[in-house]
């Protein structure tokens, strides 16, 4: 089976080889140019088997979008770069945010891109756009990972942020519609306000659920597998991503084992599958799985099969996909192909 068939069988019901498998992470010297980046997607993908592709977009690309000034990474090891001027520095800012058009520089690279990969593999392995929620690219404008200028205009200027809400909505819309036209097979939705400590209910029910609906609600019947990336280490919001349609979200994606977190602050992956039938893309601690500072090989191959074999048995079969709940090391690793090997070993279905 190849990548979309395994993925397409998940959704169907029907059975697997073995256990689908995913990985991404930033490649910051070459994510801004085209001919490079696909050639080190294309790298990455086919080295480690991925079952399908995240495309790793260049972490401030909203921030560059809207028109920020960045001294971007020259650092294989740092995804991040310096923000020299945000687009957003005050609450009127906020209101005249652009709503960014067909013709925005960093949309047509991006959808280069797609294209690109999509001339490449034929329709084999499903391709995925990385997507902001508009909370979190209204934050990308604002302060990069910093939520604080963000929640200071919800006290302050709420109607400021509602107006950039807005203009982030429909920016994505007209984003997504070059994508469309590309072929996506799906977004990856990534919300960074999905920590219960980040936002009160009240403020989250305000502010993030009903643009990030309108965005999800956008992709119906245009995309097929969509991977909601839940983001955080420690009591996130769930909830709001059982209630999608699975003709809305088909794909739940989160960090059930990270390093130092109390049990009580994680959601275990029986947890989730107990309340929704969404594919789970869950498993490895991306920041220590495959990491060794003695370069200890058969130590992270025996990490991983025992993240394998407890992921296995909370799902209670080889019916999920095995990865990261985050960006893997930036620059990636050889020992990402343990990732492969491990599935091949275990996560073979059993005749």
């Amino acid at each position: 089976m190849n990548g979309k068939e395994r993925v397409k069988a998940l959704l169907q019901g029907t059975e697997i080889d073995r256990t689908p498998i995913c990985g991404w992470y930033h490649m910051p010297l070459v994510d801004r140019n085209v001919e490079d980046f696909v050639r080190e997607l294309i790298v990455s993908t086919d080295v480690n088997h991925w079952d399908f592709i995240k495309i790793m977009t260049n972490g401030h690309y909203y921030t560059e979008a809207f028109g920020g000034e960045i001294c971007f990474s020259t650092d294989n090891t740092k995804w991040y770069g310096e923000i020299e001027r945000y687009p957003i520095v005050t609450a009127e800012d906020a209101a005249g945010l652009p709503v960014l058009g067909r013709n925005n520089p960093v949309f047509l690279r991006e959808v280069e891109i797609l294209k690109r990969l999509k001339e490449h593999y034929k329709d084999e392995i499903p391709i995925l756009a990385t997507i902001f929620s508009p909370l979190t690219a209204v934050q990308e404008c604002a302060g990069c990972l910093d939520p604080g200028p963000v929640k200071k205009m919800m006290r302050e200027n709420p109607e400021a942020l509602h107006k950039a809400l807005e203009a982030a909505v429909l920016s994505n819309m007209n984003f997504l519609d070059m994508l469309f036209e590309e072929g996506v097979d799906g977004i990856f939705l990534a919300n960074q306000y999905s920590m219960e400590h980040i936002l009160t209910d009240e403020q989250y029910e305000e502010f993030c659920i009903p643009y990030e609906k309108r965005v999800v609600e956008y992709c119906k019947e245009k995309t097929w597998f969509n991977m909601a990336h839940i983001h955080g280490n420690r009591n996130l919001r769930m909830e709001p991503y059982y209630a999608y349609g699975d003709d809305e979200i088909q794909a739940l994606n989160w960090e059930n084992c990270p390093k130092d977190v109390p049990q009580k602050e994680i959601r275990s992956i029986r947890e989730v599958k107990a309340r929704t039938q969404k594919i789970i893309i869950s498993g490895i601690d991306q920041m220590n799985d495959t990491v060794s500072e003695k370069n200890d090989r058969a130590a992270v191959k025996d990490l991983i099969v025992r993240r394998f074999k407890a992921a296995a048995e909370e799902v209670g079969s080889n019916r999920f996909i095995f990865g990261p709940g985050c960006a893997l090391p930036t620059g990636g690793s050889y020992l990402n192909h343990i990732i492969y090997e491990t599935v091949e070993e275990y996560g073979r279905t059993k005749h």
